[in-house]
């Protein structure tokens, strides 16, 4: 058995059965993990508040055949939910599993704290990762206008492509 004891923010939580959890965390120094947390959806949990998308922690987290998180402490985030939430599913979804970056976190960490999520933030935060928008292409045409990011494709699009493909608002990312 391992035991880690980390800070991390919060970036998904799915129901597994009736009561259980997966908890999808940014951490310091694991990076992006999933951990399940028993019994998070009873009305008697202690943790359910403390793992909501979004929230800042203070957590433990053991493996042992699978990944749990077993207790948290929460700090509140200042910004604008409705800001937030997007921001966290990009996050989710451009980072790679177990990849720890103490600079990265920091970059992360401090867009949270300023609530700075504008396009620019955006565009350096996938050029920090590799995927460079400067450079790119439309995906679908081959454009040099690149104005969107479809984050489950992992591919960029013009802004003509992107009104064609008729892409939901929820996996798009303006640049």
């Amino acid at each position: 058995m391992i035991e880690h004891y980390t800070e991390a923010i919060v970036l998904d939580r799915n129901p597994r059965g009736e009561v259980d959890a997966a908890i999808t965390l940014y951490t310091k120094e694991l990076g992006k993990v999933t951990a399940l947390s028993k019994s998070i959806r009873k009305i008697t949990s202690k943790l359910s508040g403390h793992l909501m998308p979004g929230n800042k922690v203070r957590l433990r987290i053991v493996e042992q055949n699978t990944v749990q998180a077993i207790d948290a402490l929460s700090e509140k985030q200042e910004c604008d939910i409705r800001e937030l939430l997007p921001f966290l599913r990009f996050l989710n979804g451009v980072l790679p599993e177990g990849e720890a970056d103490l600079n990265f976190w920091h970059l992360v960490n401090g867009v949270i704290e300023k609530c700075h999520f504008r396009a620019e933030t955006y565009r350096y935060i996938l050029e920090v990762l590799g995927f460079g928008p400067n450079e790119a292409l439309c995906g679908s045409c081959g454009a040099k206008e690149i104005a969107h990011f479809h984050m489950p494709d992992i591919m960029f699009l013009c802004s003509r492509c992107r009104v064609k493909a008729r892409i939901p608002n929820d996996e798009i990312i303006d640049l």
